[in-house]
């Protein structure tokens, strides 16, 4: 019980950071819009409806929901480069069979992402029913700078490592297929340099995080 809770705190803060921004007279809470895209409602709460909230948006078993939702993904991918692999003309993938690729993957996750979003909403319902509207809002800039705050350096430097280990192994691809495929010759390679960058950006991103927290950590004590 205690080990649920404490892996389950990191992603409360994260997902507070995310959805509330502390006002006067209590927190603006931002409700994701239900079809993912567009204007979101804005309500302010006091500090039962955000616990009510924050219940419901975290996951009792965080890690254990990413790895399947990772795995998933991963598992649905591979099945959608098969199939596409397996109807397509051609030797080698070429833009078309990308683009149907990328469409074949994301055609489950959004109507996935739908579900669970109006689901939550739903359940969010006897804590927002009686909550005024607000036009206040909580900027990206905001949100990306709560995130961080709210991430501990164990963690951001978990999802360096991750990153860390992604981008190699795109490298590595590369690498390997090099001979038979230079880089930017075929569709493969164009994919694979992409995931190589954004990687490594966020690489950078986590570790710039993970070293500012014990540059506190360490004025702190």
């Amino acid at each position: 019980m205690s080990d649920t809770m404490s892996n389950a705190m990191p992603h409360t803060s994260e997902a507070a950071s995310v959805l509330f921004k502390r006002v006067a007279g209590g927190y603006l809470f931002q409700a994701p819009n239900p079809w993912v895209f567009g204007r979101t409602s804005r309500y302010l709460v006091n500090e039962e409806q955000r616990a009510g909230i924050l219940a419901i948006v975290t996951p009792r078993r965080p890690i254990l929901r990413i790895a399947v939702v990772t795995i998933g993904a991963l598992l649905w991918a591979a099945s959608a480069g098969t199939i596409v692999w397996a109807i397509s003309p051609h030797a080698d993938p070429t833009v078309i069979d990308g683009v149907a690729i990328f469409a074949l993957v994301l055609l489950p996750i959004y109507p996935a992402w739908v579900i669970a979003l109006q689901r939550n909403l739903r359940r969010m319902q006897p804590f927002i029913a009686g909550a005024p509207r607000t036009d206040m809002r909580i900027s990206n800039g905001e949100m990306r700078k709560a995130m961080a705050d709210a991430m501990s350096t164990r963690r951001a430097l978990v999802y360096a490592a991750l990153w860390s280990f992604t981008s190699a192994t795109q490298v590595f691809s590369l690498v390997v297929r090099n001979a038979r495929h230079p880089l930017f010759s075929d569709l493969q390679s164009f994919v694979s340099m992409f995931v190589v960058v954004v990687a490594a950006g966020l690489v950078v991103h986590y570790l710039v995080i993970a070293i500012r927290k014990m540059r506190q950590n360490a004025v702190a004590c």
